[in-house]
């Protein structure tokens, strides 16, 4: 991957903004197609799909062969008072791949202690 690639990528990985890298598997070739430019590619069809999916995947289009890289940022879930039942949804949460993040001024509810490895 050339450098200017990865740092464009960088951007728009830390920014938490979708892109794809589309990589030609017969020639080695890249492109990154970031979410704000996807209605005006050629493959907008094909990649509107896989980011919806949020799952590379391999595509076939104008007689080539497409391997699509998915980056697409974890969905956040803020969980407002950490009750009994928050102390089940983040470790649920945590495990399908959610950015959780449980709110409660009580600290004697929001505490490390109940909510291990969760940002209070």
């Amino acid at each position: 991957m050339k450098l200017e690639t990865l740092a464009e990528l960088n951007a728009e990985r830390a920014a938490r903004r979708p892109a794809i890298l589309v990589t030609d598997t017969g020639s080695g070739e890249q492109r990154l197609v970031k979410a704000e430019n996807l209605a005006g590619d050629p493959l907008r069809a094909e990649l509107s799909r896989q980011l919806r999916m949020g799952k590379s995947g391999m595509i076939e289009a104008a007689g080539k062969k497409l391997f699509l890289n998915v980056y697409a940022p974890t969905a956040k879930l803020v969980i407002v008072g950490a009750v009994h039942i928050s102390q089940a949804l983040a470790p649920l949460a945590r495990a399908l791949d959610y950015d959780v993040t449980v709110v409660d001024p009580r600290t004697a509810f929001a505490s490390p202690e109940r909510f291990p490895d969760v940002p209070l």
